[in-house]
Order: C-alpha cells, then sequence, then structure tokens
C-alpha cells in the first residue's frame, strides 16, 4: 500500500500530535507531582503552625490567669497600704495631742 503526499502528511502529523500529546501528560504528571509534593509540604507547615497556635492560646490563657492573679495581690497590696496610712495618720495625731498635753504641763 503505497501513501500519496497527502495521506502521508495526515499520518506526519498524527504521529507529531501523539508525540506532543504524550511529552505534554509525562510534563503534566511531572507537575502534577511537583504540587502533590507542595501540597504535603504546605500540610506539614499547617500543622506545625497549628501546634504552635495552640501552644500560644495556652500559653495566652495562662497568662490571663497570672494577670488576674497579681491584680489580686495588688489590690490586697492598695488596701494594706490603705490601713497603714490611716494608722500613720492616727499616730500622728495621737503625737500631736501628747505633744500639747505635755507642754501644757
Amino acid at each position: 500500500m503505497k501513501l500519496n503526499r497527502f495521506q502521508f502528511s495526515s499520518v506526519f502529523w498524527a504521529c507529531f500530535f501523539l508525540l506532543l500529546l504524550t511529552a505534554g501528560c509525562s510534563s503534566l504528571k511531572s507537575e502534577n507531582e511537583k504540587l502533590k509534593e507542595e501540597i504535603t509540604d504546605v500540610n506539614a507547615e499547617n500543622e506545625k503552625l497549628r501546634r504552635d497556635l495552640n501552644t500560644l492560646k495556652t500559653e495566652n490563657s495562662k497568662m490571663h490567669v497570672r494577670v488576674a492573679q497579681l491584680h489580686l495581690e495588688i489590690s490586697a497590696l492598695y488596701n494594706e497600704i490603705q490601713t497603714i496610712k490611716k494608722d500613720v495618720e492616727l499616730l500622728k495625731a495621737q503625737l500631736k495631742e501628747g505633744d500639747k498635753k505635755g507642754r501644757k504641763t
């Protein structure tokens, strides 16, 4: 069977197209593999960041508890300072009265 020029050209272009298609498919496969690797890397990074975020949330929660404790301690110290100020004022008043009585006699 002899092929004329048109048939040969059609066969040539069909083979060329199949070759390009095959090369394109292998290129797509390698690109697909690269993308799968990148997705795996991104998923691993997301998991790491998720763990870090949970750690930070836990630390933040502990800090809020510690701040609340410190606030209570500060309030108690403030109340103690106010009590001491009142006691000092009372002592000053008593000393002034004692000085006045001592001078009168």
